[in-house]
């Protein structure tokens, strides 16, 4: 990523830039903030870092003035332990999150790799029929998919809790991302925690906070998440790993909408709209005495189910163009396109993984393709061949020697799926690279390598 630091330390902006640096990042730094403003709403930077305390300009009032100027930016607040809550309210006005300085190299990480999910999530706007700003965050073509769209707006304009069901790696966070935009909170904070990550103590610090000597290490105080989400949406992942304990704690949070932190001795006011996902099945757990009912209840007021992506096929191919579109992007490409056989073998694939599967299929057929057009062979596993798709590769007669080679029966696969495509568009390339999804440049290797003219496919040709 481009990044800019916005610091009037200089040993500091050094300091966290040569981290960036050393990170794999392009970092740049300015020391004066009305400097540094400039830079930040004339180049397009992936993340700005600011500084809270400037001279002559604070970094409230930079955060401010450069989203007026442009709303797309994101921008982490650097602030010490003692302006921690200054940092919370610039969060509510816009900024992405916080760290608190000296930057610690592990947290930098976690925030780096927020941001390019972040970041992933937003360039998904390849959908059908939008209407609505969730629109921009996930793909839905399926008829299946189309539904979950249809109850995401009809839900998301009321406060109600909302529980998604769906096997791991089917987008529910996307699907939490969605309603929250969906709804009158969308200008306020989403915040997400993944309950399978921490243990009982840590999470219970995670969500709720913590006050400073409230156990070993606990230095300063901590906001927890629920503080953090207030005004907008809190998404908790994995509910059913969380701790019976505490989940006494997260029903009287959500019934009351009132937190404490742990070591704190006041009740703390939050508005907080609760959606959690889950792959069990959690009225099983309620059964089996592994999960609360009256918190299952309060959790399932809204439930929303997800179809794994065996069962919406017909998501595969914008699924597949937007994830080559980001690898395209990640890796430097100029452009990544899959053969008519390639996508047609992925449509008839289980997906186990779901889109986390897709998404590392189609990561590693990137990185061994050449020429930006990733056909079956790259598809393949290390060792292994992928089996083609029903249709004309797989009616091929054998040759006298026996059946023929792997290589051969791709070529004349691809043969003929591009004669079928030249006759159709008479010899147009233009419209045969449009309906293939191929760039043109591509296109015309392949006709060259196949010796296929497209001027014989015109009419008149020959006459």
């Amino acid at each position: 990523m481009r990044i800019l630091i916005i610091d009037d330390d200089r040993q500091q902006a050094e300091n966290l830039a040569a981290l960036l640096q050393g990170l794999g990042h392009q970092a740049a730094w300015r020391t004066d903030p009305v400097q540094g403003l400039a830079v930040l709403t004339a180049d397009p930077f992936d993340l700005t870092f600011l500084d809270m305390r400037m001279p002559g300009i604070d970094g409230l009032t930079i955060l401010k003035r450069a989203l007026e100027l442009r709303p797309d930016l994101r921008i982490v607040i650097l602030t010490a332990y003692g302006t921690i809550d200054s940092a919370v309210d610039a969060m509510k006005r816009g900024a992405f999150d916080f760290l608190v300085k000296p930057v610690e190299e592990g947290r930098l990480r976690a925030l780096l790799d927020l941001v390019g999910k972040a970041s992933a999530m937003t360039r998904m706007a390849r959908l059908s029929a939008p209407t609505g700003p969730s629109d921009e965050v996930f793909v839905a073509a399926d008829p299946s998919m189309l539904k979950v769209k249809d109850l995401i707006r009809r839900v998301a304009a009321l406060s109600t809790t909302v529980l998604i069901y769906g096997e791991t790696g089917t987008g529910k966070e996307l699907v939490a991302r969605a309603i929250h935009l969906e709804s009158p909170r969308k200008d306020k904070p989403f915040v997400a925690v993944n309950c399978a990550n921490l243990q009982g103590p840590l999470l219970e610090s995670e969500l709720f906070g913590h006050e400073k000597g409230a156990f070993t290490n606990a230095e300063a105080r901590k906001l927890g998440k629920f503080e953090l989400a207030s005004g907008g949406t809190l998404f908790l992942d994995e509910i059913g790993e969380m701790p019976l304990e505490l989940q006494a704690k997260l029903l009287r949070a959500v019934q009351e909408q009132e937190i404490e932190r742990v070591g704190g001795v006041r009740p703390i006011r939050v508005d907080v709209r609760l959606v959690s996902a889950t792959n069990r099945d959690l009225a099983a757990m309620v059964a089996a005495g592994r999960f609360r009912q009256d918190l299952f209840y309060r959790l399932n007021v809204f439930p929303l189910r997800l179809p794994p992506l065996r069962d919406r096929p017909n998501d595969i191919p914008a699924l597949a163009d937007q994830i080559l579109g980001e690898l395209a992007l990640t890796h430097g490409r100029e452009s990544l396109a899959l053969a008519p056989t390639a996508l047609a073998w992925l449509r008839e694939q289980p997906w186990p993984g779901n889109i986390r599967e897709l998404r590392n299929v189609l990561e590693r057929a990137a990185i061994i393709d050449e020429d930006g057009l990733i056909t079956l062979e790259d598809l393949a596993m290390p060792g292994t061949t992928p089996s083609p798709p029903p249709g004309p590769a797989s009616q091929m007669p054998s040759t006298a020697e026996g059946s023929l080679s792997l290589s051969d029966r791709l070529e004349e696969s691809e043969r003929q799926v591009l004669i079928a495509a030249l006759e159709k568009h008479r010899g147009n390339v233009v419209a045969v690279a449009r309906e293939l999804g191929i760039p043109r440049r591509t296109l015309y290797d392949r006709l060259k390598r196949l010796d296929l003219e497209p001027a014989r496919f015109r009419p008149g040709f020959g006459d």
